[in-house]
């Protein structure tokens, strides 16, 4: 077993979820492809969004054409990876014993079975936007006043503040304080649900385990591998792809 608190195949799930963000690779590889087969490589999905000349030119005299493609396209698959890292913990949460992971397009993400803590979880402090987090914290509110009993969190992993780990009653401005409405963040989150203090750094411990297990099983493709034959699918096009950018973003 992994960790004691989830099933293996949950977490082996939790981890697919995440993992079929780099299918995105293979996508953008079959993009080039059929744009390079019409005769613009620019109608990719590499090239999606606007290029600012000027710094590609910087970066290919830095680090090189083909180094500068490899750069592009794990930038792409990183906001990919960065949109399910809230998702991954939210379903490892959801796979604990007497909790409910919510999904999408529910009040908030996860729920004790005896309706006495909510959680709303983001991987990082600064997810939320403002008006967001304005949202979340009326959110909240509205659930601790249709179930007094209860206790409703704003959780986040990664923090910013010195305490990497904490919980506290959630003061917000513009908002009167409400002692059942509070904020938890890093190791803290994973303690709540599971009630092991060690709970957030035994999921990291496994978790380069259980992806080299899941992409074992799974054959998943190595993103390298994806990236060698999108350069080579691109190599008689590079000096074009150069010389070109300028006039695909101004002309």
């Amino acid at each position: 077993m992994y960790v004691q608190f989830i099933s293996d195949d949950h977490f082996k799930n939790c981890v697919r979820h995440v993992l079929n963000a780099y299918d995105n690779a293979i996508t953008l590889k079959e993009s080039i492809a059929i744009s390079i087969e019409r005769g613009d490589v620019f109608q990719s999905l590499l090239f999606k969004n606007i290029v600012d000349p000027f710094k590609m030119a910087f970066d290919i005299n830095k680090i090189g054409i083909e180094e500068w493609i490899k750069k592009e396209v794990l930038r792409q698959l990183d906001k990919s990876v960065e949109q399910k890292m809230g998702e991954f913990h939210q379903k490892i949460l959801g796979g604990v014993g007497g909790w409910t992971d919510l999904g999408v397009g529910h009040e908030v993400d996860l729920m004790k079975n005896d309706k006495s803590i909510y959680i709303e979880i983001k991987n990082k402090f600064n997810t939320c936007s403002g008006d967001a987090l304005t949202a979340v914290r009326r959110k909240l509110e509205e659930i601790t006043r249709n179930n007094h009993d209860s206790t409703a969190f704003w959780g986040y992993i990664i923090a910013k503040t010195k305490q990497k780990s904490g919980e506290e009653v959630w003061i917000k401005s513009k908002f009167n304080k409400i002692d059942s409405v509070k904020k938890i963040w890093g190791e803290k989150v994973y303690e709540i649900v599971t009630g092991d203090t060690d709970a957030l750094s035994k999921v990291y411990t496994a978790l380069p385990i259980v992806i080299k297990e899941v992409i074992k099983e799974d054959k998943i493709v190595e993103v390298e591998t994806i990236i060698s034959d999108i350069i080579e699918l691109l190599k008689p096009h590079l000096r074009s792809i150069q010389s070109e950018i300028y006039s695909e973003v101004f002309q």
